[in-house]
């Protein structure tokens, strides 16, 4: 009998590539930092938004993944659910598409990581 060595993920976004690491980088930054990459970021989500493929065939739901996502942020325990910049991040990118979700994730990632060492 062999035992798998299998991992539940615990966490949101354990699941999603790129977001724990852009969380464990932002909860090192300045909260003026976190205003800045707010709204930086949430320009990005409305130019998605504003091009989005959903606008030619609008979803018949949010999906569960969007649901889930929305609902679990109101529970508001972590450090970056009490952060109003950076919960506004998560809050507008959590009802993009999945791609553009990790798009997102990437990109913050990829500055975050150039800026910060």
């Amino acid at each position: 009998m062999s035992l798998k060595n299998t991992y539940n993920p615990k966490r949101w976004y354990d699941t999603k590539p790129y977001t724990g690491e852009v969380l464990s980088i932002l909860k090192q930054l300045s909260l003026q930092s976190h205003y800045d990459i707010a709204r930086e970021v949430l320009k990005i989500i409305e130019v998605i938004k504003q091009n989005s493929r959903e606008l030619d065939n609008p979803p018949l739901s949010l999906g569960v993944d969007r649901v889930v996502g929305l609902f679990s942020q109101s529970y508001k325990r972590r450090w970056y659910d009490k952060n109003l910049p950076i919960n506004r991040i998560f809050k507008s990118a959590s009802s993009l598409q999945d791609d553009d979700f990790q798009n997102i994730m990437q990109g913050m990632f990829t500055s975050l990581k150039d800026e910060n060492g």
